[in-house]
């Protein structure tokens, strides 16, 4: 079950970015944009460079949004004892009903591919790569 995530942002003069996150597991998709700095994803990335660190550890990404404004929350969890790793996600659009839109999966992922987004995220360089995509890889 392919599973991925496409990052994609646009920075203007002042540096401040509107991110597009689209994720993908097999024929489930979420798509929301919020706005941002430059290094919205850099302690997110830290964490997970560093995850899992034990089997009750997460590495938190969160963007909080409001009236007509998407929210985001990306956790990476270890989801058993023997150490297997998933990342949650859970979007809203907080639209008035019927436009409203929720949703709540996670995706298998080993821990060195988790690992690897951190290594992709950690890199971005918004201003210049528009774009990175992460593909979830699990034995």
């Amino acid at each position: 079950m392919k599973a991925e995530i496409k990052l994609a942002a646009s920075v203007d003069q002042d540096e401040d970015c509107i991110f597009d996150v689209v994720v993908r597991k097999a024929n489930v998709e979420t798509h929301v944009t919020f706005f941002g700095a430059v290094d919205t994803w850099q302690s997110f990335a830290t964490q997970l460079l560093e995850f899992p660190s034990s089997a009750a550890a997460t590495a938190v990404f969160n963007v909080e949004g409001g009236v007509y404004r998407d929210t985001l929350l990306l956790v990476a969890y270890c989801y058993d004892a023997a150490g297997h790793t998933a990342l949650k996600v859970s979007t809203d659009n907080h639209a008035e009903l019927p436009d409203r839109c929720t949703m709540e999966f996670s995706i298998r992922a080993e821990a060195a591919s988790l690992n690897k987004l951190g290594q992709l995220l950690l890199g971005w360089q918004v201003k210049h790569d528009s774009e990175i995509v992460w593909e979830a890889q699990t034995s």
